[in-house]
């Protein structure tokens, strides 16, 4: 029972984060900007603040949700022998960090929203509109920088993951597969971080892209996983393995 409720509160997790991500101001939906502008995408969110405080909020819970759901596969990592099991532990525990470091991420964007909308208030003390704007470009730009620790951790978890549950499956379906998928999306998650540190000049447009996408697929991977943990799966459920 544990390991459903486990699963449920995966898939949760990915479907929140997926829908409030095409929401949030200077995303998909809401006046679409680029993301290397800095200017402009914090102009976007004092725009529509509340809009964007909201969505924050989604992903942050949506980061809480997914965090809860893969822990329940750590007792069925712990008990898996050899290498995968080992890899699988890992990439949970990796997973995890990922996740806690973007709820950071999370409160600091509150807090340029907030900024932001101090910036259009009328006037209150020393601090002028442009005060509050240079002070949310300072914290937008520092969360930028704690959000690159994604583009690192995410290939290396995703890979882990995907290896160590691809060895609970003993012959090849959907579980079996996607958990294959898993491992390339961190495997190609790698490379891409790997041209952005070692080949700057090329594009930061499609590579952000080319990331954007890996996550997506690494997203319904998850939810596929967290719906096998539902459906008590022998090789997804502590309930029913047996290691």
């Amino acid at each position: 029972m544990r390991t459903r409720y486990a699963g449920i509160a995966l898939m949760v997790g990915v479907a929140l984060v997926f829908g409030a991500s095409v929401f949030l101001p200077g995303n998909t939906f809401i006046s679409p900007v680029d993301k290397t502008d800095f200017p402009a995408s914090l102009q976007v969110l004092g725009d529509s603040a509340i809009l964007a405080h909201w969505v924050t909020l989604l992903e942050l819970v949506s980061m809480l949700l997914m965090s809860f759901g893969l822990l329940g596969l750590y007792p069925l990592a712990s008990r898996q022998a050899g290498l995968g099991g080992s890899l699988l532990q890992f990439g949970i525990i990796v997973s995890v960090i990922e996740w806690n470091i973007l709820i950071i991420a999370a409160g600091m964007r509150h807090f340029v929203i907030h900024l932001m909308q101090r910036s259009d208030l009328p006037l209150d003390g020393p601090l002028s509109a442009a005060d509050f704007q240079s002070a949310a470009l300072d914290v937008y730009v520092n969360m930028a920088g704690v959000i690159v620790s994604l583009l690192v951790l995410f290939p290396l978890a995703t890979i882990m993951m995907g290896i160590g549950l691809s060895n609970r499956f003993a012959s090849m379906n959907l579980f079996k597969a996607v958990s294959y998928v898993m491992a390339a999306t961190g495997l190609v998650g790698l490379v891409n971080f790997l041209i952005v540190t070692n080949a700057p000049q090329v594009g930061i447009m499609s590579l952000l892209m080319a990331n954007s996408v890996v996550l997506y697929i690494s997203g319904i991977c998850l939810f596929i996983i967290g719906l096998g943990m539902y459906q008590g799966r022998s090789e997804l459920s502590e309930e029913g393995s047996s290691g």
